[in-house]
């Protein structure tokens, strides 16, 4: 899958050389993709959308509840703009 340009999202900061210049939680260490990868590891489980959620949350608190939503939401919209394109 293309990787995906997080840019636009206001929660999203990318900083050379801060963790190797991944994507991170604005103000934070924590990789996007620990969101986004457990996320979707915990649906492939057969977890529902909220209960996938409350499980990432539980691995990330730090994140918080708003800005994982937002973090998946904002994937989903990129997803779904580049897939009609």
């Amino acid at each position: 899958m293309a990787t995906l340009d997080w840019s636009d999202c206001p929660l999203v900061e990318v900083i050379p050389g801060k963790v190797i210049g991944a994507p991170l939680v604005k103000n934070t260490r924590l990789p996007v993709e620990a969101i986004t990868g457990n996320y979707d590891a915990f649906r492939d489980e057969g977890l529902s959308p909220d209960a996938a959620i409350a499980e990432t949350l539980d691995c990330y608190p730090e994140a918080g509840l708003d800005a994982i939503k937002a973090i998946l939401n904002y994937r989903d919209v990129v997803r779904l703009y580049r897939d009609r394109s």
